[in-house]
């Protein structure tokens, strides 16, 4: 036990070294670490980050406080472009992924921040009631302006909004014991609006039920928790028996190994997701780990094995797997610390993402009190 310990606070401090430097996802996040100090933002983000907030910001009407900014303008509508070069979305066009990470520094810089502050209130030694208040009323307002609501104008859009749905929802959680009545009121019908709006796109025949469906899926089941609507838990649920049919007998996801050069980081990016529902799930009494005989561990067994020899998945793909191979973030930290048998090598991880709510052992840990 004590050997254990002493790994996991090596761990903890090494992931919070590293917490939110994005890698495989389009964009980084540029929040505090949870200790409250100042991360790094790249240049481009720097600039981005600066123009967003010289042109978009409003004075909330809620709250003010020294220590609070300015909550920015709410966006309603998104139109970002694809930035993959093939179609099968493993080769990325540095140019447009330039675009698309100055497309998206508002959406970056909204729920890096909330992300942050809900991880703060849960963690910081002294009252945490401002840090919070600050982070709800930035939600409520970008409620209250009907975010994300709008038009998506591609599939790029449509990835991206619940890709942030899954965040900011997950936050709320974090939050969702401060909020006020009134918070309540205005966020959480717009959480359930904002979850079938992103839910509706996945009614096109067309669209594939790859590792976009389990985001979706995180997506209702935070909002499932944060507005206590069973009906988007059931749908979580749903979507996380879909995803068990789908990992094959040797732990893979067929439709990922289809990403070509990438299968190996889109079975990471998979899992980060399905990690967080599951631990979600047990919080609630709910053993999601065990659906189709244990397929998630399968998943997980697979994709460990491929993080230590990336060759396995070369093979398995049919095509060199782009390295350096990366692990992602926040799912082996969560599923080491239930199955820790399973899995008793470290992977080296940033705790977790702005995607999955921030710090994933400060939503653990939230859940518990539930």
């Amino acid at each position: 036990m004590i050997n254990r310990s002493i790994q996991k606070l090596t761990k903890r401090h090494s992931a919070i070294a590293q917490l939110f430097r994005s890698v495989h996802h389009p964009t980084p996040n540029p929040s505090p670490s949870r200790g409250g100090e100042s991360r790094t933002i790249p240049p481009i983000f720097a600039v981005a980050a600066a123009a967003f907030v010289l042109t978009f910001f409003v004075p909330s009407n809620t709250y003010a406080h020294a220590d609070c900014p300015a909550v920015p303008k709410p966006v309603r509508d998104l139109k970002l472009d694809r930035f993959y070069t093939d179609s099968a979305g493993s080769i990325v066009d540095p140019a447009k992924m330039e675009a698309h990470k100055a497309e998206t520094a508002p959406l970056t810089a909204f729920v890096g921040f909330i992300t942050n502050q809900a991880d703060r209130a849960n963690s910081q030694r002294g009252d945490p009631i401002e840090t919070a208040k600050c982070a709800l009323t930035w939600i409520r307002d970008w409620a209250g302006g009907g975010a994300y609501l709008g038009a998506m104008d591609s599939k790029q859009a449509e990835a991206q909004r619940k890709w942030d749905l899954a965040g900011t929802a997950l936050a709320y959680v974090k939050l969702k014991r401060f909020a006020t009545q009134e918070d309540r009121t205005v966020i959480e019908p717009w959480l359930i609006k904002w979850a079938d709006a992103a839910r509706a796109h996945f009614d096109d025949l067309g669209i594939k039920r790859n590792n976009h469906w389990y985001w979706m899926g995180l997506g209702a089941a935070a909002v499932g928790i944060a507005a206590g609507s069973d009906k988007h838990w059931q749908m979580a649920k749903g979507i996380f028996a879909d995803a068990a049919k789908d990992i094959a007998a040797d732990g893979t996801l067929p439709l990922e190994l289809a990403r070509q050069g990438r299968a190996l980081h889109y079975h990471t990016f998979a899992l980060e997701p399905l990690i967080v529902m599951a631990e979600m799930a047990v919080a609630r009494g709910e053993d999601w780990y065990a659906l189709n005989d244990g397929a998630l561990h399968r998943l997980v067994a697979k994709t460990v094995e491929g993080l230590k020899d990336p060759s396995v998945f070369d093979k398995l793909a049919g095509v060199p797997q782009e390295r350096p191979v990366k692990s992602g973030y926040g799912w082996a930290w969560a599923y080491r610390e239930r199955h820790f048998g399973r899995m008793p090598d470290n992977i080296e991880q940033p705790i977790g993402h702005r995607w999955l709510g921030g710090d994933v052992d400060v939503l653990m840990r939230v859940l518990e009190r539930m």
